[in-house]
């Protein structure tokens, strides 16, 4: 049996807000199932855990950490979601306009050096609209959540540019 010793995380921040305010529940909305949100990311890795499952057993079982990882970024803010006065349905709202979650967020990519780059990209766009987020946002249990998601996002991306390497070492 493999084992790894790693430091103890720090505690997540709670799961509260100042006051309730809908214009922030609805600006979580995207980050919650938008096309760069956590449910496309959740689902986005879970396909590429089962595609690279026979082949990249690392890869795999990594993508189906960092799925659950996202799952839990949802949770967090799917309860802020709430707290605040909104409805946490996996859609999106501007300018008035809602429009649900659909399966075409999901990029089809089988190829593993590919989607790694994909997912590097996504990461980053995350982290860029959490940010913006940060600014949006003037709430210090809300920006709190978010500053610790920002940070396992980073984490990610560290994840997948070490098997990308990997995967451009062993085919160089």
């Amino acid at each position: 049996m493999e084992y790894h010793c790693r430091p103890p995380e720090p505690p997540l921040p709670p799961i509260r807000i100042e006051r309730k305010n809908p214009e922030y529940a609805r600006l979580l909305l995207s980050d919650y199932a938008g096309k760069h949100g956590e449910l496309t990311a959740s689902t986005q890795y879970f396909y590429q855990h089962f595609i690279t499952s026979q082949t990249h057993k690392q890869l795999a079982k990594d993508l189906k950490r960092i799925s659950i990882s996202e799952m839990r970024h949802m949770e967090r803010l799917g309860k802020l979601i709430v707290l605040l006065g909104g409805n946490p349905l996996p859609r999106t709202c501007s300018l008035g306009v809602c429009s649900f979650w659909e399966g075409s967020a999901i990029s089809p990519t089988r190829d593993a050096e590919s989607f790694l780059e994909e997912n590097i990209r996504g990461e980053r766009t995350a982290i860029q609209n959490y940010q913006q987020r940060l600014r949006q946002i003037q709430d210090r249990y809300i920006q709190a959540v978010l500053e610790r998601i920002i940070q396992e996002e980073e984490t990610h991306i560290a994840i997948f540019q070490k098997h990308l390497q990997c995967l451009r070492g062993s085919s160089q």
